[in-house]
């Protein structure tokens, strides 16, 4: 048993702790009833609308501003069920869960104005005074809407629009911190709506809507509809959209892979951070992407494989975390060949990385995503390697020692 913890501790890479999304049931998968009629989202764990008071109905139509929640669980229910709906045909972006939400209504053609439902949900805690936030999530307009909108957007406050008093009034008061100025036609593909903003510090609750009125609202007449029954109210004024895999998390937040493991004959083992379910997230194998949008993945590799989680923050700024899946004998009578003694200097290297103690050995250089940028064979136990034609970045490198031994490091070119 020593040797194996032993051999544990010497492939950890690195390990970041704690939850990187802010928002409860972010991809709205936990539910406390399946819905079955229209404005139900509080069915939808740590989600609601605006009138805080309101308790799902036992009839079709609850108070305006309320959003429905779908799932695939109410199958093909005409209110609530997804993917096929009354108003879409949309399968969840991840997961089974939606919600649908009423942007926009031309009030015109309605005669009143308590029309606009907000989708309104949970943080973990309280955001931090002068923390830079990175907000996304997707919208997708159904192909019932007669208008497609922009200025679609998430507000971030301490309740104070949480009210029973007219809960689906166009809220033009509140000017949410990330929004779209696009108008989105998409009724196919998942859009994504992305920004970033600084807390004050009272933020625990997210709001998702339009908050803008007709006059400032940017709208066209949907694809595939023309202006008949406009000036006649009913579904021709309205414009939904579904919205799905709501993330909030801090500009520097880090992602974890997991600790290196090692598994024998048909195990399977997780990596990833299981404190957390949907992420902007990209998984890739050995170089090749494998799966996406999640925290964490069960795996189970036929031969020893890297796994990296790249994680997609604002501004394009993604960053990776590295796990390796090794498979074979955990107490062979197999020499297990001391790593310790395996160093690869310098680091941050330039031009010329030295590799000591690691004589007959494989050498690979991966990038972050794990593409193979160079491979060579060290044949004495000093000896130093020409890594010139390696585009300065951040890398992982690995000695692979004859009797399997192994060694993963992160190594910085210059």
């Amino acid at each position: 048993m020593k040797r194996f913890f032993t051999f544990l501790l010497l492939f950890v890479c690195s390990i970041s702790i704690g939850q990187v999304n802010l928002v409860m049931n972010p991809s709205l998968e936990k539910y406390d009833t399946c819905p079955e009629r229209l404005d139900e989202i509080k069915y939808a764990k740590q989600w609601m609308s605006l009138d805080s008071v309101w308790s799902p109905p036992d009839f079709a139509h609850a108070p305006p501003g309320v959003p429905e929640y779908c799932n695939i669980c109410a199958g093909s229910n005409y209110f609530s069920g997804t993917p096929d709906n009354g108003r879409f045909f949309q399968f969840p972006r991840t997961g089974q869960g939606l919600s649908q939400v009423q942007m926009f209504y031309d009030e015109t053609a309605i005669g009143h104005r308590f029309n606009r439902d907000y989708l309104q949900g949970h943080l973990t805690n309280t955001l931090i005074p002068g923390q830079v936030y990175c907000v996304s999530f997707y919208v997708a307009l159904e192909f019932a809407s007669h208008y497609a909108i922009n200025n679609i957007g998430a507000y971030f406050d301490d309740g104070t629009i949480d009210t029973t008093h007219n809960p689906g009034e166009t809220q033009t008061h509140i000017t949410p911190q990330v929004f779209t100025t696009t108008i989105i036609t998409d009724t196919l593909y998942w859009t994504k709506i992305q920004g970033s903003f600084i807390a004050n510090g009272s933020e625990r609750l997210i709001t998702i809507g339009n908050f803008t009125d007709r006059a400032h609202t940017g709208f066209v007449v949907a694809p595939g509809r023309d202006t008949t029954g406009i000036g006649g109210g009913g579904v021709g004024a309205y414009s939904w959209y579904t919205v799905d895999d709501v993330c909030v998390m801090r500009s520097d937040a880090t992602i974890n892979a997991g600790a290196d493991r090692v598994i024998t004959g048909t195990d399977s083992v997780t990596i990833g951070d299981t404190l957390d379910t949907y992420l902007p997230t990209y998984w890739y194998a050995n170089g090749s992407l494998i799966d996406s949008n999640t925290a964490w993945l069960r795996v189970r590799p036929d031969t020893t494989t890297m796994y990296v989680v790249e994680l997609s923050r604002c501004g394009g700024d993604n960053i990776t975390d590295t796990v390796w899946v090794y498979v074979g004998a955990l107490f062979s009578n197999a020499p297990v060949y001391n790593t310790a003694a395996i160093t690869l200097s310098p680091n941050p290297a330039h031009g010329l990385l030295t590799v000591d103690g690691a004589a007959h050995s494989e050498v690979t250089i991966t990038d972050m995503v794990g593409r193979e940028v160079f491979h060579t064979t060290v044949a004495s136990a000093h000896e130093g390697i020409d890594i010139s034609g390696i585009v300065p970045g951040l890398y992982m490198a690995q000695v692979v020692m004859p009797d399997g031994g192994r060694k993963c490091v992160r190594l910085a070119v210059q």
